[in-house]
């Protein structure tokens, strides 16, 4: 068993009538199995499937759009889109057990670097 920290921190001087700046730190047990800071060229003529949903656990999930200016659609297996990752923007979530993980590229393959995590 390891140890994840994760942790967001949000700021901005302009947001607002006030400034904004917060920090969050967690402490996740994480176990096998896992894959670490990987990159995957995501079609945009097809999905690319990252995680299996044979997996039965829950996992801890990183994505970056590393293009510069197409985004990457982010869905489970069954085609539920959740997330639109801009050229250049992060997630960190937990993804439910026996739900696997799919991308697809907007107007031309990008690359996205990735990481998963298994919760113990």
């Amino acid at each position: 068993m390891a140890t994840l920290t994760p942790s967001l921190t949000l700021t901005s001087t302009d947001y607002g009538s006030d400034s904004l700046s917060f920090t969050v730190t967690d402490s996740l047990s994480v176990t096998a199995p896992s894959v670490g800071i990987s990159r995957a060229s995501v079609l945009h003529t097809g999905v690319t499937t990252l995680i299996a949903n044979s997996i039965s656990a829950i996992n801890y999930v990183y994505l970056k759009n590393i293009d510069s200016t197409n985004y990457i659609d982010v869905r489970t297996d069954s085609a539920t889109g959740f997330i639109r990752l801009s050229a250049g923007e992060i997630a960190f979530f937990p993804l439910m057990g026996s739900t696997g993980l799919e991308v697809q590229a907007d107007t031309a393959t990008c690359v996205l670097e990735y990481a998963y995590f298994t919760k113990s």
